[in-house]
């Protein structure tokens, strides 16, 4: 009904942030754990992503991590933790890492949320 007369990209964007903040909600009450993922920065190279930088952030609050991929090598590098964190931040820093190496180059997203795998 909030949708009525609205356009489909404009319901979907909608949909999306109702999404988003039920998922905040439960990350904040220790139900799910979430990471946040953000691209800094990336470089092509023949029309292909060579290297990028991404921001993360886990349970949706605190300092941002850093981490730096090099798509053509199939290396990354941790350059920040996410709160300096070196338990809990380090094992989602990996995680985003085999996630974002396993992607393919053309789908490799610019901003989301999910849930890492459990630990």
């Amino acid at each position: 009904m909030l949708f009525e007369g609205s356009t489909a990209s404009g319901a979907e964007r909608a949909y999306c942030k109702a999404v988003e903040h039920l998922a905040c909600l439960l990350a904040e009450t220790g139900v799910i754990h979430m990471i946040r993922l953000k691209r800094k920065s990336q470089t092509k190279r023949k029309k292909k992503v060579a290297a990028a930088v991404y921001l993360y952030q886990v349970e949706n609050d605190g300092e941002w991590g850093e981490i730096s991929l090099n798509f053509k090598n199939s290396t990354a590098e941790i350059i920040r933790l996410a709160d300096w964190d070196t338990t809990l931040s380090n094992i989602y820093a990996k995680q985003l890492i085999r996630y974002l190496l396993k992607c393919e180059n053309d789908k490799l997203l610019k901003e989301t949320m999910f849930a890492p795998e459990e630990i």
